[in-house]
């Protein structure tokens, strides 16, 4: 493993009772209500160093916290910059428009003068594969009413500098054999969704009978403080529900509510060594790549998924109409059967449709071949 320390130099805060003032020269950030300054958000901006792998493995943001007022904890989280900004200028009726991540950190009285970290990784590997462009970070308290106050490069003590520490594996992981790059190309698009379809329920389907699905929000691909990658994919609902990679046989947004999106990056093939996943994984998208028209493709114990093939990567297969409509997204390491499908003449067109017509509540593009 290797780490990077990345300082962050660029750093303001902006603030509602001095809308126009830029405050990129104070030793503080301002992040929520205050007295004086009214309600504050902290910006900053860093660049990402050039390494030789394509994601990390982990991303920490690295505060001082010099101030805290109020009992109850106060809720800081990371949102994503959409546009173009300085620091140096930025003020209240200036700052960009941003997104809230799913980094988020309660910050309590116990904290102070302490370093505080926050998990980014999701975020940094957005960057590093292209999916949005790495215009900064805002940091916003939620609770309205409490205020905390990070050290800033400007405060002169080092130590209470803030940073981001970058942790990667000197081999990607991917590399280590079909199987693993295919949980990876998974792992990798779970992250995606989340950020690229906020707030749509997702169907998880699932190799078994019972259930055969499960449905939620995409909330949170989950790495153990000893992996190298994501090994649990969480829903949240009514409760979080999480599903270790290798038991998800397919994925599809509720029916009429998603289309593909073109941002969607996938990990490129690495070179696999020789063995019996290899010449799964290597045929199974060789053989797809000559397919063309309606394919059938047989998933886990009773799934089964039906229509053109919209992409074709290693790993996983993309299907949904020429225009990304439903896209069904299928893991190959569930794969149970490759049928392409013979067009039918009108009438047996009229049939097939009455006769597999849904009528419970999941995608109508994958389906229980056993309906329970």
């Amino acid at each position: 493993m290797a780490t990077v320390t990345v300082n962050i130099p660029n750093t303001t805060f902006v603030s509602s009772t001095y809308a126009d003032n830029n405050f990129s020269f104070y030793p503080l950030m301002y992040t929520g209500m205050d007295s004086t300054f009214g309600n504050c958000v902290s910006y900053m901006q860093f660049t990402l160093p050039s390494l030789p792998v394509s994601m990390v493995d982990s991303a920490k943001l690295k505060f001082t916290v010099i101030v805290k007022n109020g009992e109850e904890p106060s809720p800081i989280v990371v949102n994503r910059v959409t546009s173009a900004f300085l620091t140096s200028s930025v003020t209240y009726n200036t700052q960009p428009a941003s997104v809230a991540t799913t980094s988020l950190i309660n910050i309590t009285t116990s904290d102070l003068y302490k370093t505080v970290e926050i998990d980014i990784t999701a975020l940094v590997n957005q960057w590093l594969t292209g999916i949005f462009p790495n215009n900064g970070i805002a940091l916003q308290n939620l609770d309205g009413s409490t205020l905390v106050e990070f050290g800033t490069d400007n405060i002169v003590w080092e130590p209470y500098f803030p940073t981001m520490e970058l942790t990667y594996s000197n081999t990607p992981a991917t590399e280590s054999s079909a199987v693993c790059f295919c949980y990876a190309q998974l792992a990798h698009l779970l992250e995606q969704l989340i950020v690229l379809y906020p707030g749509l329920t997702l169907y998880v389907f699932l190799p078994g009978i019972s259930p055969w699905w499960i449905s939620g929000i995409p909330y949170q691909v989950y790495k153990s403080a000893e992996g190298t990658d994501g090994g649990l994919f969480l829903l949240s609902g009514d409760e979080y529900v999480a599903f270790p990679l290798n038991a998800i046989a397919a994925l599809q947004f509720e029916t009429g509510t998603a289309v593909y999106n073109p941002a969607i990056t996938y990990l490129s093939k690495p070179d696999f060594p020789p063995g019996c996943d290899t010449n799964i994984v290597t045929a199974i998208h060789e053989y797809v790549s000559t397919l063309s028209g309606e394919v059938l493709f047989n998933v886990g114990s009773n799934i089964r998924s039906t229509g053109p093939i919209y992409l074709n990567q290693y790993g996983l297969i993309v299907q949904a109409d020429e225009n990304g409509n439903d896209p069904a997204f299928i893991p190959v390491t569930h794969i149970t059967g490759i049928a392409p499908q013979v067009t039918p003449s009108t009438d047996e067109k009229k049939e097939f449709s009455s006769s597999n017509k849904m009528e419970s509540t999941p995608p109508t593009k994958i389906q229980a071949a056993i309906q329970l």
